[in-house]
């Protein structure tokens, strides 16, 4: 007996909707007018018997039933271009992507995830290098790069990943120590010569201007900083929203605020004639659905008092950079 599917059209309609967040955007992609994504979305609705989007005034978000439904159909969408290329004209086919990422943000996210990208370009061999220089696409064999900085790089395509935020974050046995943040007189404050400021703004915002702890180490790295803070050291500053999955884990909390935001964010950056690029335009639209994933993650883990500040950041957004360039250094 033939297992009935939904309605192929919907499904399709639905995917790319729920990438986007946008019914606008995914009607430009499938060459259709938004009312007929949304009647198809509202078939698809029919058909499974319950709502896989809440829609706002000017936006739509998926419903928790939704974005369980959707990581399934992304993950049959990439099987099937997988094996259809596989078999294909396709097959013969190959591509290579070098990507150059800020340390934290590659060992975070693109690592751990890069095999989705992989399942979606069939064929795709990817270099990655991990650095805190920023790539000379006049110079480097490099085709993309993920930067940390203001996004006004003159001659470069730029796409605005996701905006940052820093709040301190430990193990729960040093939590147990801390009532308020006058508390981490007590403790070691783990910094990370990327952003050597951070700590001293982040005490100013939080009323501690003249602040001295009993103890500081500083670290190369953020990843190193959140490393030491995961084994005990210390008190680090975690990024938000990359720190999202760390305090998933249980081994790290966020124990008060406030969610400080950084001048600068992360950036995709590629050359201007390679924008239009398959292999770039998938690694573009990745991330940005990482960095989605990313902030409703982050949001799921804060605590209630900083959770309403985490959901006004704008993620993945592809804004015009600054016109005045920002005074924090470093990524």
């Amino acid at each position: 007996m033939t297992k009935r599917l939904p309605p192929l059209l919907a499904l399709e309609a639905f995917d790319a909707a729920a990438r986007s967040l946008s019914f606008k955007a995914a009607a430009a992609e499938l060459n259709l007018t938004p009312s007929a994504i949304s009647h198809r979305v509202k078939q698809l609705e029919q058909y499974l018997g319950l709502s896989l989007f809440r829609r706002l005034n000017r936006e739509i978000r998926l419903t928790e039933a939704g974005e369980d439904y959707y990581s399934t159909v992304r993950r049959a969408f990439d099987q099937v271009a997988q094996v259809s290329l596989r078999v294909g004209r396709g097959a013969q086919q190959s591509e290579e992507l070098r990507l150059s990422s800020v340390p934290h943000f590659a060992a975070s996210w693109i690592i751990p995830n890069l095999e989705e990208l992989l399942n979606r370009r069939p064929g795709l061999r990817v270099y990655v290098e991990s650095s805190i220089r920023n790539a000379d696409f006049a110079r480097d064999a490099v085709d993309a790069a993920v930067r940390y900085g203001a996004g006004n790089w003159p001659g470069l395509n730029v796409t605005k990943l996701t905006d940052l935020s820093v709040a301190p974050v430990c193990t729960p046995a040093l939590l147990k120590r801390l009532r308020t943040p006058a508390d981490l007189r007590e403790v070691t404050l783990l910094h990370f010569s990327q952003f050597p400021q951070s700590w001293s703004e982040w005490l100013q915002a939080a009323g501690l201007p003249s602040f001295e702890p009993k103890h500081e180490v500083y670290f190369d790295s953020v990843s190193q900083a959140i490393d030491a803070a995961e084994n005990g050291l210390g008190i680090a500053l975690g990024v938000a929203p990359l720190i999202g999955p760390r305090l998933a884990t249980g081994r790290l909390v966020m124990p008060f605020g406030p969610l400080l935001p950084l001048q600068h964010a992360y950036w995709l950056a590629c050359r201007k004639a390679d924008a239009g690029k398959p292999a770039i335009k998938a690694l573009r639209d990745w991330l940005l659905e990482l960095m989605r994933r990313a902030d409703l993650s982050m949001q799921a883990q804060l605590p209630k008092r900083l959770a309403k500040d985490a959901a006004a950041k704008t993620v993945g957004k592809n804004e015009t950079p600054a016109k005045k360039p920002a005074r924090r250094k470093g990524r």
